[in-house]
C-alpha cells in the first residue's frame, strides 16, 4: 500500500501536534480579585469588586446602594491595623474607632461596624458575614449610604489577616 502513512506514523504525527485525544493544557487565568488571598505580602482588596458584590447583595433584599467611601476607608484601615498589631479582634468597647469617627465629623452610634479575622479572601469574608446575623445587619443596614472595609495582614498570628467593614448613613 504504497503511498499511505503508517499508523505508527499517524499516532507519532498526532501526539507531535498535540491531538492525539489529550488537550493542550488551558492557558492561566488571573484570579478574581474575588479570590485574592489577602494574606499574601502586598495583597490589597479591590474595592470596586467589594462593592459590586455588596451592592447586588443588597439589591436583592431592595435595599439601596453603598458608595465606596474613602474617609471611612482609612478609618476602617486604622482600626483593622491597630487589631492586627495586638493580634486579636477585641475592641476594648469600640473607644479607639469612636474616637476615630467622631474627629472625621461621624457621629459613632450611627455607623454600623463588622469587625472579624481569619478569612483569607473577600469571597471568604462576605460569605462568612452573610451566615452571621450581626454581620449580615451590617452588610444590610437600612440607612446605609456609605462603606470601606479594610483587610490587614499580619503573617503568623492567630488570625493573620484583620477585616473591618464601616457603613455609616452619611
Amino acid at each position: 500500500m504504497a503511498g499511505l502513512p503508517c499508523p505508527a506514523s499517524v499516532a507519532a504525527l498526532a501526539l507531535a501536534l498535540g491531538i492525539g485525544g489529550c488537550s493542550a493544557p488551558e492557558p492561566s487565568r488571573p484570579q478574581p480579585a474575588f479570590y485574592a488571598d489577602l494574606a499574601q505580602p502586598g495583597a490589597a482588596l479591590d474595592p470596586v469588586t467589594a462593592s459590586e458584590i455588596i451592592n447586588a447583595y443588597r439589591a436583592q433584599g431592595g435595599l439601596a446602594p453603598l458608595l465606596w467611601d474613602e474617609r471611612l476607608q482609612r478609618l476602617a484601615e486604622s482600626e483593622a491595623r491597630r487589631l492586627a498589631e495586638r493580634g486579636d479582634l477585641s475592641d476594648g468597647g469600640g473607644v479607639g474607632i469612636s474616637a476615630a469617627l467622631t474627629a472625621a465629623g461621624y457621629a459613632p452610634q450611627a455607623v454600623k461596624r463588622s469587625v472579624t479575622g481569619g478569612y483569607h479572601s473577600f469571597a471568604d469574608a462576605f460569605s462568612g458575614w452573610r451566615g452571621a446575623p450581626g454581620h449580615d445587619a451590617v452588610l444590610k443596614a437600612r440607612d446605609g449610604r456609605r462603606f470601606a472595609i479594610s483587610a490587614i495582614a499580619k503573617p503568623g498570628s492567630r488570625h493573620r489577616v484583620y477585616w473591618v467593614m464601616l457603613v455609616s448613613p452619611k
